[in-house]
């Protein structure tokens, strides 16, 4: 939830949401819905990286997301809930692609962060980061979390 004096970030300083932190940091895939220029909606599972202001992930280059994002910036990202939604996390943001960003596999957060999962998929890192070489940011508008 935004809050009006306390800034977008406000609320995940709470101490109340000191889940939604953890989960930000430690999380290895999230949610990104995107709208496709006739509409539709797409949910895709999507690796991740929260710096404290936006949310970096990599797409391969020519997906639907990429073409969703580029007729409509807006787009959602939330984490999975626990059992029974007691915690909920969701993002609205605008997406953007960061031809500046380090690729996955020399991003030293990232690389850090996904050195472990990608062991667990059988991915060898130099390959992924190849394949996966578009680099997009999430910059949020509105946090919900509770």
């Amino acid at each position: 939830m935004t809050e009006p004096n306390g800034g977008l970030f406000g609320r995940l300083e709470s101490d109340a949401c000191a889940w939604a932190r953890e989960h930000l940091r430690d999380d290895v895939v999230g949610w990104l819905t995107t709208v496709a220029p006739d509409g539709r909606v797409q949910a895709s599972a999507v690796s991740f990286l929260w710096d404290g202001a936006t949310i970096l992930f990599y797409s391969k280059p020519n997906t639907p997301k990429l073409r969703n994002i580029a007729a409509h910036s807006q787009v959602s990202f939330n984490l999975n809930s626990d059992e029974y939604a007691d915690h909920v996390l969701i993002v609205e943001g605008i997406a953007a692609l960061d031809p500046d960003c380090a690729p996955s596999d020399v991003h030293p957060v990232y690389a850090a962060k996904y050195h472990g999962p990608l062991a667990h998929w059988e991915l060898d890192e130099a390959q992924t980061a190849r394949d996966f070489s578009v680099a997009i940011r999430i910059t949020p508008t509105r946090i919900r979390a509770y």
